[in-house]
């Protein structure tokens, strides 16, 4: 173990990164940004949705944009994903049918050569650390991006309306987006709420119809 792995700890095996954008619109578009970026580049790249709405949305786009591209199956391994990113296309799928290794490759393994693009956070934690669980299978230094709009339920319960009407005052653009550690947090610590109110999780087909059906009142 090296000095600064010593005094820190280890590195994290997966680098997860929010990416804020003002609108639902500006989102989509940013996350297709991503996503064609990486394409650009030469790399596949896995995008994932929460709720079917979502994926069903991004679908339209990327039939529209002409993007080789390929739903993954029910259960979906690392080792799977792996296999499908032999050549640069759009993989797309629930994160619900992700099936994370038992046991990840060591630190050594080589660099994930999938990045991760995940059109929305979860209003539980537990969701989210899902996607974490199954980038670790991938290999080392695997990237996660998570791309949230003001609009969002989730993010409506700790940032209201004036949130958004203070970034358009300070300038802030619909094409242009934030990535705030600070803001991650708050994501955290309002997703351990929703989670105490939560005792038999119901599935919903959207973010907004699953705080109606299992949130407590």
């Amino acid at each position: 173990m090296g000095l600064f792995s010593w005094l820190f700890g280890k590195p994290p095996r997966v680098a997860s990164r929010d990416v804020i954008w003002l609108t639902d619109a500006a989102r989509r578009r940013g996350a297709a940004d991503a996503v064609a970026a990486h394409l650009g580049a030469g790399r596949p790249v896995l995008v994932l949705a929460q709720f079917p709405a979502t994926l069903a949305a991004f679908g339209e786009q990327v039939v529209g944009r002409g993007w080789p591209h390929l739903a993954v199956p029910s259960e979906l391994t690392p080792a799977a994903a792996l296999k499908l990113a032999s050549e640069p296309r759009v993989l797309f799928g629930l994160v619900r049918n992700l099936k994370p290794d038992e046991f990840p490759p060591p630190d050594t393994a080589p660099p994930s050569p999938l990045p991760v693009v995940v059109l929305e956070r979860h209003l539980l934690r537990a969701h989210d650390d899902r996607v974490t669980q199954f980038a670790e299978g991938l290999g080392s230094r695997a990237a996660v991006e998570y791309h949230v709009s003001m609009d969002d339920p989730l993010m409506a319960l700790f940032a209201g309306e004036w949130v958004t009407n203070a970034l358009r005052s300070l300038g802030m653009k619909e094409s242009e987006s934030i990535d705030s550690a600070m803001v991650g947090r708050r994501i955290e610590q309002a997703q351990a709420k929703i989670a105490k109110s939560v005792t038999l999780e119901q599935d919903a087909d959207s973010a907004a119809e699953w705080l109606e059906r299992n949130r407590a009142t």
